[in-house]
């Protein structure tokens, strides 16, 4: 079958937009380090992308969750780990106090001491992490202990605790609420202690002082509490890490492309369209020369 000019000139041509496909496709691959970039050029495995993706970003999510009740727990716990040493110097005042040798004045001086330690335990019960309240449960808009004009102390936040949602079906406790107990029981016993050595009342320093040392350790219990969910928040935290680890891993091994492969690939395309275009040049002269 005779094969016409036109016809082997066609033919160079669709030849050399093939091969000007492969060079731009193998720059496109390089540029991104993938195999593909739109749905046209891979479509299962397009899809496999967009699926591992949306597995990534659910755990970023989760992540950013967990971020959130980490950082409200490890406040948590700077606080009561400050409470706790107050309530322990408490206590060693308490037992120096209660001996029927010490002056009057000395224990005033003693008791404003537990007065600024009082204070100092307010302050912190009322502390405020990212602007809201760390101890009212949700109530995060107000203090979570007000004292009035007698000095009383009333807790004033609610009894709802913070959640954050680590997955459509897991959620995760992220505070210490005020109302435990522990918290008014301490301020009674600190009120009490300061009462009792105003008024240089040596049984009443006794008592107070077996107070002091029950609602310290009943603090100490709080901080345990607090310190078992954060490990709770730092498992799950471990393990959304790992499976994002994973997922960044079988992205990359989906999505990834060999680099040596293609550039081999675009060297011979080159050499192919080197030897096309000399064709192109060898037909035009040919061509010309049979007009003339």
């Amino acid at each position: 079958m005779r094969v016409s000019t036109a016809q082997i000139y066609n033919n160079l041509l669709t030849g050399i937009r093939n091969q000007l496909n492969v060079q731009s496709q193998g720059n496109a691959q390089i540029s991104s380090g993938t195999r593909f970039q739109t749905p046209a050029q891979a479509g299962v495995d397009y899809k496999v992308s967009l699926d591992i993706r949306s597995a990534q970003s659910g755990v970023l999510g989760s992540l950013d969750a967990i971020t959130t009740a980490e950082s409200r727990l490890g406040m948590s716990q700077n606080m009561l780990n400050d409470i706790n040493t107050l309530m322990t110097r408490a206590e060693s005042i308490a037992v120096q106090q209660d001996s029927p040798g010490i002056q009057a004045g000395e224990r005033q001086a003693a008791a404003n001491e537990i007065g600024a330690l009082l204070n100092r335990f307010v302050f912190d019960a009322n502390t405020q992490w990212q602007g809201q309240s760390l101890f009212g449960g949700t109530a995060v808009n107000q203090p979570a202990f007000v004292t009035d004009a007698f000095g009383n102390v009333t807790y004033n936040g609610n009894a709802q605790d913070r959640i954050v949602a680590v997955t459509a079906s897991q959620q995760l406790t992220s505070n210490i609420r005020g109302d435990d107990p522990a918290f008014l029981s301490a301020i009674q016993s600190l009120q009490d202690l300061q009462t009792a050595l105003q008024a240089n009342d040596l049984a009443a320093i006794h008592t107070a002082s077996g107070a002091v040392t029950t609602a310290g350790n009943a603090m100490v219990d709080v901080t345990a509490k607090a310190g078992g969910m954060m490990s709770n928040v730092l498992s799950y935290k471990s393990s959304l890490q790992d499976m994002q680890t994973q997922l960044d891993l079988r992205l990359n091994a989906h999505e990834s492309v060999d680099i040596a492969a293609v550039v081999t690939q675009m060297q011979q395309s080159t050499t192919a369209l080197q030897a096309a275009y000399s064709q192109v040049s060898k037909l035009g002269s040919l061509s010309l020369t049979n007009y003339l």
